[in-house]
């Protein structure tokens, strides 16, 4: 007769991160590269189905309120920032960092108004927000960074049609890689060992790769090359490689289905690299190759 088949791993059985205990909302997601939040300048996004704006207020310090008018439901990330604070561009409300509504045209007598504001930090070059309840019971991580002698390379910022938990296993899964991504990348091994070096971290055998997990949701790699665009053939130690390419990916939960990806990438060498004008675009151009991929 016919062979029985087993689903492993199908969408069927995969319930939404978002759905998961609440307490996953109470950790620092870093959702925007600092140099990315400009003066005067508003940055939608979605965390945990929930839509945001950030911006920065009179001082420079880089800000988070809901994306929705306590008036209209307008949202105020098709405003503009004035003076430090969001102006909804439907009938001119202005909110602070705090969410508190601080100007309402031809509505004077109204008072106490205002949106959910959430806490934010600068560290690392990342804008991060605490969307939990109440204070923070953690201090941000500072450690978000390539090692000493690592040039970035990009930041890049990707909006990718895959559920959050998904997108995390994804990026601890190297077996993947050669046939998902690219023809170029080698073949992983039969048998391949993984060492820990913590609860969350460990390297790759035959491969110079170390990898670590940042709860809740950000995947830091170190990948030794033997040349660029090659990793290393050898089975040494990653720290006995002549090049190395560091990779840090940021999976934030969006909204079911939906992730938003914040990917960093730096090496050891070439530093002169990250100046030609074009390098920008390239990487974003190679990434979303990568994202097209069904894995």
């Amino acid at each position: 007769g016919r062979p029985q088949v087993t689903s492993v791993g199908g969408l069927g059985g995969l319930e939404s991160s978002l759905r998961l205990d609440e307490s996953l909302q109470h950790f620092w997601f870093p959702v925007e590269f600092s140099a990315s939040l400009k003066p005067d300048t508003l940055i939608p996004i979605e965390l945990f189905n929930v839509p945001w704006v950030l911006f920065r207020d009179k001082d420079g310090r880089a800000s988070c309120v809901a994306d929705e008018c306590a008036h209209r439901a307008c949202p105020l990330s098709l405003g503009k920032v004035v003076d430090g604070e969001v102006e909804c561009a439907y009938h001119g409300w202005t909110f602070d960092r705090q969410g508190a509504c601080n100007r309402m045209p031809s509505t004077p007598f109204c008072k106490g108004v205002g949106v959910r504001a959430l806490k934010c930090e600068e560290v690392d070059g990342f804008v991060w927000v605490w969307p939990g309840e109440g204070e923070p019971q953690v201090e941000v991580p500072k450690h978000m960074h390539p090692p000493p002698g690592y040039k970035i390379h990009a930041d890049l910022v990707l909006e990718v049609p895959v559920e959050h938990g998904l997108l995390v296993e994804n990026m601890l899964d190297m077996a993947h890689t050669p046939f998902t991504h690219s023809p170029a990348a080698k073949a992983i091994p039969d048998i391949v060992r993984f060492k820990t070096n913590g609860p969350l971290g460990g390297n790759w055998d035959p491969y110079p790769i170390d990898m670590s997990f940042e709860a809740p949701c950000i995947t830091l790699s170190n990948i030794g090359l033997a040349k660029p665009g090659q990793v290393e053939r050898q089975p040494r130690a990653g720290d006995e490689c002549p090049k190395h390419l560091w990779q840090m990916h940021v999976c934030l939960p969006a909204k079911e289905g939906h992730t938003r990806l914040l990917y960093r990438i730096a090496f050891d060498f070439t530093p002169w690299l990250s100046a030609i004008p074009v390098i920008g675009s390239l990487w974003t151009q190679k990434a979303n190759q990568v994202r097209s991929c069904p894995g």
